[in-house]
């Protein structure tokens, strides 16, 4: 049986408040250490933002872009999870950066590419799996790892993507 959290996840709406009070215990649930799920949290705030700006389907507010910034300039250096482990989470930030890249490029092509661009888009979640890896060693990770994805992956349907990116060029 799934947990009560993950089953509201899964059914609730994708990043309401509600919805990411839910996360935020699940991330304390998964990884177990206050400074690996703050990173955590300060990346994936920057990286909203970031893709915000870069798509431009979404109004970015000052305050947000500060934020973004402050997150990347100072709280993510200053994070001391961050700096203890970043010879093994900056080459995972590296790749999902460029999974990313490449998921905009393919987003406008052939529906081949356009489930390639689905997959890629997904890959953000291996800094958190990284993380619980660290926090929680390899077994205990293999134990929620497709769980997490489907919780941050199934607020959006291939099929509805598709929709989303058929006029993107």
């Amino acid at each position: 049986m799934k947990d009560v959290a993950v089953e509201d996840m899964l059914t609730g709406q994708w990043d309401s408040d509600s919805w990411r009070q839910l996360r935020d215990a699940k991330l304390m649930e998964w990884v177990q250490d206050p400074d690996a799920v703050r990173f955590f949290l300060d990346l994936s705030h920057f990286v909203e933002i970031f893709d915000d700006l870069v798509d431009q389907d979404v109004p970015v507010s000052k305050k947000d872009l500060a934020n973004a910034a402050f997150s990347a300039i100072y709280h993510i250096p200053a994070n001391p999870f961050f700096n203890a482990h970043r010879a093994t989470l900056l080459p995972i930030m590296f790749t999902c950066t460029n999974a990313w890249l490449d998921s905009n490029e393919l987003a406008g092509g052939s529906e081949a590419e356009k489930a390639i661009a689905y997959t890629l888009k997904g890959l953000g979640v291996d800094v958190l799996l990284a993380c619980i890896s660290i926090t929680r060693g390899i077994e205990y990770l293999r134990e929620v790892s497709a769980e997490i994805r489907r919780v941050f992956m199934a607020h959006q349907s291939f099929a509805d993507y598709c929709k989303e990116t058929a006029d993107v060029v």
